[in-house]
């Protein structure tokens, strides 16, 4: 299987629509996803994220035409020198195959060595231990806790933080 990112594009809304419509597959993302969203509303969100200059968002691709998540870089300082990380995998027939670990590869690769931040963090619900244990396959390491950070289920539960240096991210590269 071949896997490759591109730049999140109108092209991708109705693979976005489709994400956002499989509440499983969406539990752990961004609260904004979890109501019932139209083609129109996906549309207008790729839009404003093409817009944006403090993200960098890529569609990943399997076998060069099927979409399956979404990743990329948000929150981008040039000043700090860092950026979140963030990624899903929203075809749930592609979860447990190594492609989330393999896109985040390619992003943490650009970020550190084209973009030239020097930290990368993320957060990640504490009850999806699925997504740590990929995010400590590419290095990140758990530096903290948001308590009761989210609400899902009808309950609040804790998130986690994480993050890589530079200098880690190269030191495993060798």
């Amino acid at each position: 299987m071949k896997v490759r990112i591109t730049d999140l594009s109108i092209d991708h809304t109705s693979a976005f629509t489709n994400w956002i419509a499989d509440k499983q597959a969406i539990k752990y993302t961004l609260s904004k996803f979890l109501p019932d969203r139209d083609e129109e509303w996906v549309m207008l969100y790729i839009k404003s994220l093409i817009e944006d200059t403090s993200t960098w968002d890529q569609a990943i691709v399997i076998d060069d035409d099927i979409v399956v998540g979404y990743c990329g870089l948000s929150n981008i300082s040039e000043q700090n020198r860092s950026a979140e990380y963030f990624i899903i995998i929203g075809n749930r027939k592609y979860w447990n195959a190594g492609i989330g670990t393999y896109a985040g590869r390619l992003v943490l690769d650009y970020g550190f060595s084209k973009m030239k931040l020097h930290r990368i963090w993320l957060t990640v619900s504490d009850l999806n231990q699925g997504a740590i244990r990929s995010y400590e396959k590419l290095g990140f390491t758990k530096e903290g806790h948001m308590k009761e950070a989210c609400y899902r289920n009808g309950k609040f539960h804790d998130k986690v933080i994480m993050s890589i240096l530079e200098n880690q991210w190269h030191n495993l590269q060798v």
